[in-house]
């Protein structure tokens, strides 16, 4: 369709037809506007509609006028019609960015944040506590007042539910532990799990929302037979709570998809009452999403690009 600008009688009748409509509204102004410019805009493409089928442009005003019916009998289904659509189409839009939100706390706050942050920190705090008396060579168990000092630090702690100090050196038959303390059996179990004792079998994990897990922090690496040990004769083991990696995934990957998939359907909804809803779109806005409708956007634009009202 060639570009084509409206007079200013033609526009002036879409226009009081428009406002007419909008004075019934109580609704918030951007809402009105946002009618305004939508009937606007679907008024004068009617109106060029019938321009192309050759009507001269009064009586393609009229019929487009005509079509919406007297302005006694539409303003009020009208405008019952746009409130409905604007409130579902807000919920929809408000219940898509909270679920983006709730993934972006789920996989980047409490996944990536806490749990790595949490499994580096504390073995090195409970290391560095012991380091000054376990690293003498032939220490067969700590003082009391760092063993109270150590209880008192997993008792306050959020998250570290026991503490072990095991040596380094000797044969794995003889060795015993420099001090352990544990909060509850799951902690002392995984402890005495990764001290190696073989009364110990790998206790089950409790619950689904978190685990309970032995980290530790070495002073060398045990892995290296050319490492003199006796520089770093002992290995802290800190058994805490953390979130659990598989559900907290599984759940944040959910809620990202309730994010695309409503995002998908305020976009459709957009697209329908817009009169352009069609597969094709549907299927872009799911697999591109915001991408998507950004190119609907500027679709709507180049439909018309010669288009102006007085």
């Amino acid at each position: 369709m060639t570009d084509y600008k409206l007079k200013g009688k033609s526009a002036g009748r879409i226009a009081a037809y428009v406002e007419n409509l909008c004075r019934q509204m109580k609704e918030p102004s951007d809402q009105v506007n946002d009618f305004r410019e939508e009937m606007t805009a679907n008024l004068t493409s009617s109106v060029l509609e019938q321009m192309h089928q050759g009507l001269p442009e009064e009586e393609a005003v009229t019929e487009a006028l005509a079509r919406f019916g007297e302005l006694g009998e539409v303003k009020k289904e009208l405008v019952r019609i746009y409130k409905i659509k604007r409130t579902f189409a807000g919920v929809v839009l408000k219940g898509a960015l909270s679920l983006l939100l709730l993934s972006a706390v789920v996989l980047g706050l409490i996944i990536g944040v806490w749990n790595e942050w949490a499994v580096s920190k504390y073995p090195k705090e409970a290391y560095a506590m012991v380091q000054g008396e376990a690293n003498v060579r032939g220490t067969e168990s700590l003082s009391e007042p760092l063993q109270r000092k150590l209880q008192n630090w997993v008792d306050r702690t959020w998250g570290v539910k026991g503490v072990s100090v095991e040596p380094t050196y000797g044969s794995t038959d003889h060795r015993v532990n420099l001090f352990m303390y544990a909060g509850n059996p799951l902690a002392e179990g995984m402890l005495r799990f990764v001290n190696f004792s073989e009364d110990a079998p790998a206790p089950k994990q409790d619950g689904f929302l978190v685990k309970t897990n032995a980290f530790s922090e070495f002073g060398y690496n045990p892995a290296d037979p050319d490492l003199d040990q006796t520089q770093y004769p002992f290995v802290v083991h800190v058994a805490m709570t953390y979130f659990n990696y598989t559900f907290f995934y599984s759940l944040g990957l959910f809620l990202l998809g309730g994010y695309v998939l409503l995002f998908a359907v305020w976009a459709s909804m957009n697209a329908y009452y817009e009169r352009r809803g069609n597969v094709a779109w549907v299927l872009l806005f799911l697999l591109t999403n915001v991408l998507g409708y950004g190119l609907y956007v500027l679709s709507r634009r180049w439909d018309h690009p010669g288009l102006q009202v007085n």
